[in-house]
């Protein structure tokens, strides 16, 4: 009985409530106040069954896994009081002698309870121990204890309920200009915090600072401006704490940091960023134009010929190459006068530079216009993206003007401003961007004529013609037509992959006795077509193109009408020959040595058919 003894003595200071179960008698042989209390009765008079809301089997389960564990815990068993009221309990069976079970209640609520007393207890002595650090620090700002206020880096001030200064520490005072002397007292706000960067006024019940011991929570702003005495703002990301004395309001303090150096950074960062973009979108456009842009390889050197006009343009190429100077190249359709461009920006030291081309003629004024400045993205309906123009492409390079003369004068005005001031602006654009190149305008007409006529710009013409190079026609270097033919016929074998040919004194004088109203350009094509033709290695020449007049020995007008007729004819013998083909090899383009993307376009702007290369094919 002594045992027994002891263990009630132990049951009744148990920290829970708790019952000892006997299991042979399957009754309660013992309780604590606690188990009582819990269940608003004395629990082993009255036994466990009438406050078991559970089925007796999950019970039974309860007490099987207690005897074979030696202690087990239990969560989905569910009780209630005495007054009929359902308990959340967590029950603890643990196995005695004589298969007697204690089981220990532990009151899931009541320990939410205190875990939630305990907790506020903590932050209330958190928050007191924070208060009284707060407190006795501004208590010793109020004593004039500035030492180490005065060697922190951040500027540091404080404020009264009034808004008030009442200290401000050295690295305030250097940042802002001021003395403590001249602000200790005086409503701060009014003196440093008073206007908006943008120049709108900064009403004081708006400030944050006054916003935080007003509601009595801390502050963090990163991007604001305080004033300077000098009247300068200085941008500040600055902490504002409230102060309270024993539950009264008693001002705040303030600490903050100059960042104006770090914001010009980051604004030089964007600016740089944005430069980079800009950049990164000019040279993504400048590949894309050299990707789709047929440069003519010929150098320097493709300028063929020994008449003394053809020295003497190759003459002319070499001094234009030379210079920076702008250049003017007349002359008749065919005669050269892009290869002329083109000779003189390879032998120039922009040649590693893009030629950039920009054909002046078969475009509306709004086309030419955005080809040659560029347009912002959103400035006009259906511009998804920004679009460098040719002139700001043309930066450190060359810019072939083609048929210059069928510029809107409009635009010559424009491009007069770009060639003197040396800037130029993207359409819906706000900045100047600066250029230097060097502009080679070809023309067919004389410019000189449209100039007296009103058709062109005298002040354009003479910044366009410092270097006037002219293109003979051919019928003026009559000379050149044998080494013209080699010349040709050498490099259309290797292009065309036909059989080469020996060119006879008979074929050199058909071509003399022509008059070749077409110049370079159908000779060119002449002797391709002969060699695409040519039976058994011998070449006839076929100079019945377009209707052209026989040779007279008077000097030959060829109208545009004539012309464009003559290139849509010698097309579509191309495309019947190619059999339709345009790329590729056999293509229309490589027997015309065109760009695939140029020979589409002509057939577009020429509305030839395909039952027009068809017939007879």
């Amino acid at each position: 009985m002594d045992g027994d003894s002891d263990f009630f003595i132990s049951l009744h200071d148990h920290p829970f409530p708790a019952a000892v179960l006997d299991v042979r008698l399957q009754r309660l042989t013992a309780a604590n106040a606690g188990a009582d209390a819990l269940f608003g009765t004395e629990l082993a008079r009255a036994g466990l069954d009438p406050f078991l809301n559970s089925p007796g089997t999950e019970f039974a389960v309860f007490l099987e896994a207690v005897e074979h564990f030696g202690a087990y815990i239990g969560t989905a068993l569910s009780f209630v009081n005495a007054a009929g009221d359902a308990l959340r309990l967590q029950l603890h069976g643990s196995a005695l002698s004589n298969r007697q079970i204690l089981l220990s209640f532990l009151d899931l609520d009541a320990q939410a309870r205190r875990n939630e007393r305990a907790e506020l207890e903590a932050q209330h002595r958190a928050g007191l121990t924070q208060w009284q650090n707060i407190y006795g620090f501004f208590r010793e700002i109020e004593a004039q204890n500035q030492l180490i206020l005065d060697a922190a880096g951040e500027g540091i001030y404080g404020i009264d309920a009034e808004g008030r200064a009442t200290f401000v520490n050295r690295a305030a005072q250097d940042m802002l200009g001021w003395q403590a002397k001249d602000l200790i007292g005086k409503e701060l706000h009014s003196i440093i915090h008073h206007h908006h960067l943008n120049g709108e006024h900064f009403p004081a019940h708006t400030c944050p600072i006054y916003d935080s011991f007003r509601r009595d929570r801390t502050v963090r702003v990163e991007d604001d401006a305080f004033w300077r005495k000098d009247g300068k703002p200085i941008f500040v990301e600055y902490v504002s704490t409230p102060i309270y004395d024993h539950g009264v309001l008693a001002g705040a303090v303030v600490i903050f940091r100059d960042i104006t150096e770090r914001k010009e950074n980051e604004a030089r960062l964007r600016t740089a960023l944005a430069e980079v973009e800009t950049l990164r979108e000019q040279l993504e456009q400048e590949n894309d134009y050299l990707l789709t842009e047929i440069r003519n390889v010929r150098s320097h050197a493709g300028i063929v010929g020994e008449a003394p006009s053809t020295k003497a343009l190759n003459t002319q190429i070499g001094l234009a190459a030379e210079t920076k100077a702008n250049a003017l190249v007349s002359g008749p359709p065919g005669a050269g006068k892009s290869l002329t461009v083109t000779a003189i920006h390879e032998a120039s030291d922009r040649a590693k530079r893009p030629l950039v081309r920009v054909n002046c003629s078969d475009v509306s004024a709004r086309e030419l216009e955005i080809d040659l400045f560029g347009i912002r993205r959103g400035s006009a309906r259906g511009v998804t993206r920004d679009i460098v123009g040719k002139l700001a492409l043309a930066n450190h390079a060359t810019l072939h003007l083609i048929e210059v003369s069928d510029m809107p004068k409009e635009l010559q005005a424009k491009l007069v401003t770009v060639l003197t001031e040396k800037r130029v602006r993207r359409i819906g654009d706000s900045t100047d961007i600066p250029v230097d190149l060097v502009v080679i305008a070809t023309t067919a007409r004389d410019l000189a004529a449209e100039v007296k006529a009103g058709r062109f710009r005298q002040d354009l013409f003479f910044e366009l013609s410092v270097f006037p190079i002219t293109c003979p026609p051919l019928r003026d270097r009559r000379e050149d037509i044998p080494h013209l033919a080699k010349h040709f016929i050498d490099r259309a074998v290797k292009r065309l992959r036909v059989p080469p040919v020996r060119l006879t004194k008979g074929n050199i004088d058909a071509l003399l006795a022509y008059d070749w109203p077409g110049n370079v350009r159908e000779f060119e094509s002449v002797i391709e077509r002969s060699l695409i033709l040519a039976q058994g290695g011998k070449l006839r020449f076929d100079f019945e193109i377009g209707e052209a007049p026989a040779p007279n020995g008077d000097e030959t007008i060829l109208t545009d009408a004539d012309l464009r007729r003559m290139e849509r004819e010698n097309l579509v013998r191309c495309l019947r020959r190619a059999k339709g083909k345009v790329s590729g090899l056999g293509g229309a383009a490589r027997l015309l040595d065109l760009a695939p993307t140029t020979v589409y376009s002509r057939i577009k702007s020429l509305k030839i058919a395909d039952e027009e290369w068809q017939q007879g094919g």
